[in-house]
């Protein structure tokens, strides 16, 4: 190696370093500069993760709460401790034991239950007029299903005709619509 080249190697070197105490003294600057919203940054994500994880554990212990005291209710209705601690927990929850349980023939004020009830008791007594007042409920889960029910106290009622019209309105996707097949075969002798 010639003495130029050797001078040459020694300041490349000598370069790389002050490039790299320069890169490292910026990178302090940029730390002093914003070291307080970098900890806050990470204590804040720190503690929301937390927070996030203890609140789904808490929301999951007390689910497990709400349905052991609904078994314990469903077992035995007049137990005062798991009714207060479903009334706390879950009212809606509550609210199903005691139809369960036969303890309250009121009004059912959770969301579908108390259309379900209406609807079975409807198809038990072949009241169509509650059938359709149902039916024009948006939020009925069984509509096609009730159209099955009502052409079908349609046939025995001998309404041969309505009964048809009303298996028309089931739309042929339908998880009723193999049974209103069956129906409609049925129909087409009368």
């Amino acid at each position: 190696m010639s003495l130029k080249e050797n001078v040459n190697f020694i300041k490349s070197e000598i370069t790389s370093q002050e490039k790299f105490f320069e890169s490292f003294f910026k990178l302090e600057k940029f730390w002093k500069k914003y070291k307080v919203v970098i900890i806050s940054s990470i204590v804040i994500i720190i503690v929301g993760f937390a927070s996030i994880n203890i609140n789904q554990y808490i929301q999951t212990q007390n689910k497990i709460k709400a349905n052991k005291a609904f078994n314990i209710l469903l077992d035995n209705p007049k137990n005062t401790d798991a009714k207060n601690t479903l009334n706390k927990l879950n009212p809606q929850l509550l609210t199903i034991a005691k139809y369960l349980t036969n303890a309250q023939n009121d009004k059912i004020d959770v969301e579908f239950l108390d259309t379900i009830v209406k609807f079975n008791q409807a198809i038990s007594t072949n009241d169509i007029k509650t059938i359709d007042a149902l039916m024009l409920n948006q939020k009925f889960l069984l509509r096609e299903y009730a159209l099955f029910q009502k052409a079908l106290i349609q046939t025995i009622n001998k309404d041969y005709i309505g009964a048809k019209e009303t298996l028309a309105l089931i739309p042929t996707n339908s998880d009723v619509a193999k049974l209103s097949t069956k129906l409609k075969h049925y129909l087409l002798t009368k």
